[in-house]
């Protein structure tokens, strides 16, 4: 469905630079397959029910905080026109980490994990391809324990 990005993994592809005051740490390849537009969303906390999802068809998405965790509930690519509540599974994305959703994938708007959250986004926007779709079988709830087990009940 996707692969997480992180500074700490040599497979990633980082280069790091640093200078008086600063440091910095960029991919070496583009995040997306596709020019992709930034974009901004405010989510809404934890718990949350998600009743609904969207996918990209034609491009990739990247998602990465901006500063706060946040968690992200997904579904695999499927031919079907809808997402399969038993087959949505949530995680939680931290900061310094970069997701990137293969075309297709379903997922939901992230929320915060500790209350409302800012999260980045990348994709390539205006193919008409994302449109928001009921979950067949949904909602599905979506909580988070004291230990940060994600737990998804349909």
């Amino acid at each position: 469905m996707g692969t997480a990005i992180q500074p700490e993994d040599p497979a990633a592809r980082l280069v790091v630079s640093a200078g008086d005051g600063w440091s910095d740490v960029h991919t070496s390849n583009p995040l997306i397959c596709t020019n992709g537009s930034l974009g901004m969303t405010l989510g809404a906390g934890s718990p949350f029910a998600t009743n609904q999802m969207e996918r990209h068809l034609a491009t990739e998405e990247a998602l990465f905080t901006a500063g706060s965790p946040v968690v992200l509930a997904v579904a695999p690519p499927n031919e079907g026109r809808y997402p399969e509540a038993h087959a949505v599974r949530a995680f939680i994305i931290n900061p310094r980490t970069a997701v990137v959703l293969h075309k297709g994938t379903w997922h939901d708007a992230c929320h915060g994990l500790d209350g409302e959250a800012y999260y980045y986004w990348m994709a390539t926007c205006g193919d008409g391809g994302s449109t928001w779709t009921d979950i067949s079988g949904g909602p599905v709830h979506v909580s988070v324990d004291a230990s940060h087990t994600v737990v998804e009940n349909g």
